[in-house]
């Protein structure tokens, strides 16, 4: 079920999300590929929020760093399994956030 949250809830669960995305990414620096922390899409006047779902790699293309899509899958067998993130989007729509209600939950 989707639940509304306020800035202040989501800036919290957030936290706790990307926190678990950039420790996991520390752990695996020597792999040289990494979960997204944060990605966004916008569509239809909403955003929608993914914490941790994509691959990437990096590389430097011309002195700047670009990000290489890799896909929604472990790219390297061997390595860690990612944290339990929960598979939810999280939808932003004028002020107001909605996640589903699962997340929060798991996050406690």
């Amino acid at each position: 079920m989707r639940v509304k949250v306020n800035e202040k809830q989501f800036d919290i669960i957030i936290d706790k999300l990307k926190l678990m995305v950039y420790e996991y990414n520390t752990k695996i620096k020597e792999y040289g590929v990494y979960l997204k922390p944060y990605h966004i899409v916008y569509k239809n006047s909403k955003r929608y929020i993914y914490i941790g779902k994509y691959w990437y790699k990096l590389e430097k293309i011309g002195g700047k760093l670009k990000w290489i899509y890799l896909g929604k899958t472990k790219p390297i067998e061997n390595m860690p399994n990612p944290p339990q993130i929960p598979e939810s989007t999280i939808i932003k729509e004028d002020n107001e956030y909605i996640v589903d209600e699962k997340i929060l939950y798991d996050l406690e």
